[in-house]
């Protein structure tokens, strides 16, 4: 796959990632309204909203960190960094995306297997019996997609594309 095709692949599972991460976010404000407005006027809140707006909550975070990524969201140390040389913050770069590939890999591994032997067990949640394999698995593709972005940077970095 060359890096026209996998940054084509980045970006769209990006925006379509950070799209689904909106309407969870979005949703997570309306079930809490719809909940307090359930609470004030009939005295009884809507059962398991909590559990949802949580899964919701994981869902919003996991699929939107490459989006955060690519538009540079994330925290950094900019007076130090801008006081380096351009060569010296490629290197940087470099580094710290490969890094940063290796780990988010591996975290997409592990998240994999652990939502293998979430399913396996047949674990589900607590109130509403919603099968939690499935939001790992959905932050597993989130995490996957993630360090698909972290790579599509890192490549761009040794084109010269950046």
């Amino acid at each position: 796959m060359n890096n026209l095709k996998l940054s084509a692949l980045a970006d769209g599972l990006e925006t379509l990632l950070k799209n689904i991460a909106a309407i969870c976010l979005i949703s997570m404000a309306l079930l809490t309204g719809a909940d307090i407005i359930s609470r004030g006027l009939f005295g009884a809140p809507i059962f398991g909203v909590e559990e949802i707006v949580a899964i919701l909550a994981v869902m919003t975070t996991g699929l939107a960190l490459g989006y955060a990524h690519s538009q540079k969201s994330n925290i950094g140390v900019e007076f130090l960094y801008s006081k380096l040389s351009r060569r010296a913050r490629r290197r940087m770069n470099i580094f710290s995306n490969t890094l940063s590939a290796a780990l988010f890999a591996t975290v997409t591994w592990r998240l994999y297997l652990y939502g293998v032997s979430m399913g396996k067990s047949g674990e589900v949640s607590m109130t509403l019996e919603l099968p939690t394999d499935m939001v790992i698995y959905a932050l597993t593709f989130g995490f996957g997609c993630f360090t698909l972005v972290i790579i599509k940077e890192l490549l761009m970095l040794f084109t010269g594309e950046e």
